[in-house]
């Protein structure tokens, strides 16, 4: 059967195997327990030869992340150099289920207004290549002026024909952006000229969470930091960690080292009041509920915007196809 041999190449744990061990361990079990309790046909192999493996001498921390799916593994490894088995695994698996929280709510929030803007620019494209030339032949079969209406076809050439550039240009600079090398160029300039955008609190969210989770485990701040800076596949969490760490061991205060110009500003204010707190926790946890609710709000924002320019590119169209549709009726009442 195919199943089974798909089963018997599995060569890593799924997510709630990983989960599980996680949770486990967390409450006091070993890894072996942990292994005999979630056996299953679909994971045996894989956790027979993770026990092969520690039976043989190897170091657990040398090849556990290999068997680990990708999204904890990335994190893991950099985890197991700060902390212990069981405390790397379960910050981990909270981090990644935070983010991929965090950014399930960006795609739901934004995915309905970039499709709806994608749309209405094919619908107006569509529209005055292949249905307005027919009805200015119509207009001029009539003997009717149609010079406004080709000057308008020709502004929405310009206007569309502008709007593909700006989209092909924004799409260059994200991919050019997007990679690690210029990861964090890309996130400096954001935040020197729009220190408010979506974008610098999506980063600063994600370095919060880190920390928080950290704090959550009694981590000290500059294990935190050290921890934060570990992690490559995050360079902009990296970069901050780094920055933060380093003005510690310059010898200034935890306060003056999160005076940085590069953070979400109403992030550096609910730092410095944890710093008085002793309730951190719960203060790092407010903001980051409140950075949701902006993320929110600032969506139905550009929701709202690409409804209405939508709407009055719908509009625009109807009249101009009701004007000329109209044509013979105006025609016949002036006979």
């Amino acid at each position: 059967m195919w199943w089974k041999k798909l089963r018997q190449r599995r060569t890593s744990i799924d997510r709630l195997d990983y989960e599980g061990i996680a949770r486990l361990m967390a409450n006091g079990f070993t890894l072996q327990d942990t292994l005999h309790l979630l056996e299953s046909p679909a994971n045996q192999m894989v956790f027979q030869e993770i026990e092969t493996r520690l039976q043989n001498g190897e170091e657990l921390t040398s090849f556990f992340p290999d068997y680990c799916p990708k999204a904890y593994r990335m994190y893991l490894e950099g985890f197991l150099k700060c902390l212990s088995f069981s405390e790397a695994l379960s910050l981990c698996l909270e981090v990644v289920n935070g983010e991929q929280q965090q950014r399930q709510e960006y795609r739901k929030g934004l995915f309905y207004p970039c499709m709806m803007f994608l749309c209405t620019l094919a619908g107006v494209i569509l529209f005055n290549e292949f249905c307005f030339p027919p009805l200015l032949s119509m207009m001029k079969g009539f003997h009717v002026e149609s010079t406004h209406y080709d000057l308008l076809r020709v502004g929405f050439r310009l206007l569309s024909g502008s709007v593909i550039l700006v989209l092909l240009l924004a799409s260059a600079v994200l991919l050019f952006f997007r990679q690690k090398s210029h990861r964090i160029q890309g996130y400096l300039l954001c935040a020197k000229y729009a220190p408010n955008s979506i974008y610098i609190q999506y980063e600063s969210t994600d370095f919060i969470r880190f920390f928080l989770q950290c704090v959550r485990m009694h981590v000290p701040t500059r294990e935190s930091l050290r921890i934060l800076a570990s992690i490559e596949q995050k360079p902009v969490i990296c970069f901050l960690a780094r920055t933060i760490e380093t003005a510690l061991v310059n010898g200034d205060s935890f306060e003056e080292a999160l005076d940085v110009p590069w953070l979400d500003p109403s992030l550096l204010r609910f730092l410095k009041i944890a710093l008085y707190s002793s309730e951190m926790e719960s203060i790092l946890e407010r903001y980051l509920e409140m950075a949701r609710q902006r993320s929110i709000r600032q969506c139905k924002r550009i929701t709202k915007s690409v409804q209405i320019l939508s709407y009055a590119c719908i509009g625009v169209i109807l009249i101009l196809v009701y004007e000329v549709l109209m044509l013979p009726l105006q025609i016949l009442t002036q006979l």
